[in-house]
């Protein structure tokens, strides 16, 4: 009787195994490939970290040159179009960009600092240097003429830690374009938004003295 127990014990494992076999194998296969393929990822977000962060360390090691050339103008150029064309989703792509901009704005190529800030907020708009590329660009519009492109940038109630920047480089527009009252009121706001925050910009106070405004005042 326990023989036979056995033998029908094994007979129906047997049975089990035919019924059950292949899609526990299949399902044992798809959890080794679920695994090994996590690695694989992690491995190579890991690996294009390195390489994206290598190559800015050379962008920077060429900008630091204490005598600029036009070849180190073209490696700049390269190197940093390399980093947003092949590591475009990582930080260092944004930085590239950035840097780009600047050296842009240099040139007084507005309208090219203004392709690479438009590309940050294209490529990575969830990118934490998004409210400071905002700010650059409405900055870059305005010295084009763009003031109403510039301001429907500068939304300083959804900013967060940049309203006071905001409000001052709305103020900065205003007052270029010799609107006065509003520049003053935007220096205020700013003003009040920065003491709130406990942070102190000598510049803004320059800028309110300049149009006669006073800290107690404000």
């Amino acid at each position: 009787m326990e023989h036979r127990t056995e033998e029908e014990q094994v007979a129906a494992l047997k049975q089990w195994w035919k019924d059950n076999g292949n899609s526990l194998i299949i399902g044992v296969g798809l959890a080794l490939a679920l695994v090994f393929g996590w690695k694989m990822y992690q491995q190579n977000v890991e690996n294009t970290k390195s390489a994206a962060s290598a190559l800015y360390q050379q962008l920077l090691e060429v900008a630091l040159e204490p005598t600029a050339t036009e070849e180190t103008a073209s490696s700049i150029e390269f190197i940093a179009s390399k980093l947003k064309s092949e590591y475009e989703d990582t930080e260092y792509a944004t930085f590239s960009a950035l840097f780009l901009a600047k050296n842009a704005v240099g040139k007084k190529d507005l309208e090219g600092a203004e392709v690479e800030l438009r590309w940050i907020l294209a490529n990575n708009p969830d990118s934490s240097l998004a409210p400071l590329v905002k700010g650059r660009l409405a900055r870059v519009l305005d010295r084009q003429g763009k003031q109403e492109e510039a301001f429907a940038l500068l939304d300083a109630k959804n900013a967060g830690t940049y309203a006071a920047i905001y409000l001052e480089i709305k103020g900065d527009i205003y007052h270029r374009a010799g609107d006065l009252e509003n520049a003053k009121a935007s220096y205020v706001e700013a003003y009040k938004a920065m003491k709130q925050a406990g942070v102190q910009r000598p510049m803004l106070t320059l800028k309110m003295a300049d149009l006669g405004l006073t800290e107690e005042g404000a």
